[in-house]
């Protein structure tokens, strides 16, 4: 598909200003003014995210009520149950409030469902743990605000509820002690996109000022925040760039034995881990376990307090990831190939599949390749045992949430957000939910937006690649939504040097390429599709983000090309 590139349209005047001002070349207070950094204070401010800047935590709605049950279990010695949902943000949470609980000598112990038996959410199993250790609260991370009926069950047992949660709350609302949700109606927080990481760490945060603690109590736990919260895709910006820059600082540190036996067995070996080595590296480890199997297995590993535990432990998490690849592989295979065997998914704006025998636990990132190939709405579905269980993406401008509201007639449960939403479905209900979001989708998305964008942040010429810009954009990270790597555009390139482009990797493109008479390593990944346009010979422009590749102790730099076109 053809890109549409948008080049962001600045007021070169006013950057000129600041370039002066700021004693930095335009390129650079270009990227600034685009991120509102348009004084020294602002841009010293984020460009040193500190500690002393998190939001106080009071001011979320409810944190007072939350306290207090909290201290009171722990003032009468009485156990407390940590339930987290078993993807990244959940389990890292479930960790993060387990590990400070303990700290503080609670009696803590944690539950996370599994996925094929118990389902997402709050189940009754988890509650009937907590009946059995003689817990008289349960706190959930990363669920529990549609947990209405659970709720209910609990409190036939004796058990109180503190929900955590940050997903879209319905409304009917649960009857807990206290629900923390930045998204709740009358919470004033003003940090509205905290992912369940986030809220269980400012829970954490203002236990520790209540109770007169340091506040390196609730710090301390910042390398798991940072990963939930870089898992989770949330807004890198405020304070959650404080907490996944101050928790990339703690994984880098590698004082955490499960943490660092993690990044031993996905290959992290520089010394500053970026959010891309989550992403990547770390992320999918964790949430392998719990696709496929237990994910306590996740908690266990980021709990564990002696380096033997977490190697054996890292060592499971490692295998089950290269066991979810081949499951993930084999199921987008015959998504393809079901989806080419019906209508052309960009005719209907959307694509629905659904097929006996899917395993559950992968269908999400399935849903997420289906998306990048067909750019539409797209929801997986698998089928097991009489029910379907759907994971679903969305591309910018179409809700998903909102889609799923207006098919729940259809559906037994559903939640999420507005990019990423999952269901529950009777099969009997799936050909009447495919011709209903389908139709949701003719309605709402144009052609316009089932072409990929490409917001470029302006186009510059290979001159001015120096060390001021690649000191900038070293500074710029953490990266995320909100504050996104740049992406740059440059013109009239050409292609030089033996050998010519050619293909390494799988499909990946690598080259030299030229401007005047600098010349730049440039690679494609994924993009040996497009090594026919390098012989072309006729002028280029390409759209890359800068990056520096290290080879045998000697750094470069190279363009990671997003886009190829010819020129006009």
């Amino acid at each position: 598909m053809e890109k549409i590139w948008i080049i962001q349209d600045s007021p070169q005047a006013e950057i000129d200003t600041l370039a002066a001002a700021l004693g930095v070349s335009p390129v650079v207070s270009g990227i600034l003014w685009r991120r509102e950094l348009r004084s020294m204070d602002a841009a010293r401010e984020f460009f040193n995210p500190s500690i002393s800047h998190l939001l106080d935590p009071f001011l979320m709605l409810n944190m007072e009520t939350a306290v207090a049950e909290v201290s009171r279990c722990l003032d009468e010695h009485q156990p407390i149950l940590i339930f987290g949902d078993y993807d990244v943000d959940g389990t890292t949470a479930a960790a993060l409030l387990h590990l400070f609980l303990q700290s503080i000598g609670a009696k803590s112990e944690y539950y996370i469902p599994d996925r094929i038996n118990e389902g997402y959410g709050v189940s009754h199993q988890g509650i009937d743990y907590a009946a059995e250790i003689g817990a008289q609260l349960i706190i959930t991370c990363d669920c529990g605000i549609t947990a209405v009926e659970q709720t209910e069950y609990a409190h036939g047992k004796g058990i109180k509820m503190i929900i955590t949660d940050h997903h879209i709350p319905d409304d009917q609302l649960p009857d807990a002690v206290a629900i923390l949700n930045p998204k709740l109606a009358g919470c004033e927080y003003p940090n509205k996109h905290l992912c369940g990481v986030g809220v269980a760490f400012k829970l954490t945060q203002a236990i520790s000022k209540s109770r007169g603690l340091a506040a390196e109590q609730a710090y301390q736990n910042l390398d798991l925040a940072a990963i939930g919260t870089a898992a989770d895709i949330v807004m890198v910006t405020g304070e959650n760039r404080i907490i996944l820059s101050e928790g990339l600082k703690l994984i880098s540190q590698g004082k955490r034995p499960g943490i660092k036996a993690l990044k031993k067995v996905a290959g992290i070996t520089h010394d500053e881990v970026t959010v891309s080595d989550v992403l990547f590296g770390l992320g999918p480890r964790i949430n392998a376990v719990g696709r496929l199997g237990e994910a306590m297995r996740a908690v266990h590993l980021m709990t564990a307090d002696t380096s033997s535990k977490a190697r054996e432990l890292s060592a499971v998490l490692n295998s089950e990831n290269e066991a979810r690849k081949m499951v993930e592989a084999k199921i987008f295979d015959e998504a393809v190939r079901k989806s080419n065997s019906q209508s052309d998914p960009r005719e209907k704006r959307s694509l629905v599949l659904h097929k006996e025998g899917w395993h559950h636990g992968v269908i999400g990132i399935v849903a997420s390749k289906l998306k990048e190939r067909y750019h539409v709405p797209t929801v997986v579905i698998a089928v097991n045992h009489g029910v379907g269980k759907a994971s679903a993406r969305s591309i910018t401008g179409f809700d998903l949430h909102a889609a799923f509201s207006k098919c729940a007639d259809l559906l037994v449960t559903f939640g999420g957000h507005t990019m990423a939403a999952g269901m529950t479905i009777d099969p009997v209900n799936l050909e009447a939910f495919e011709q209903r979001f389908q139709a949701v989708a003719m309605e709402m998305i144009t052609e316009e937006m089932m072409s990929p964008r490409l917001k470029i942040e302006s186009v510059i010429e290979f001159t001015d690649v120096n060390s001021q810009l690649m000191e900038t954009l070293r500074r710029l990270a953490p990266y995320g939504p909100g504050n996104m790597r740049p992406l740059f555009a440059s013109q009239n390139l050409e292609v030089i040097g033996y050998p010519r482009p050619k293909i390494v990797g799988k499909n990946h493109l690598k080259l030299k390429v030229r401007q005047g008479r600098t010349v730049l390593d440039a690679i494609g990944f994924g993009m040996a599709e497009d090594l026919e346009l390098l012989y072309a010979n006729k002028p280029l422009e390409m759209a890359y983000v800068l990056a520096e590749n290290e080879w045998q102790g000697r750094k470069t730099i190279q363009l990671e090309l997003k886009d190829i076109r010819l020129m006009n």
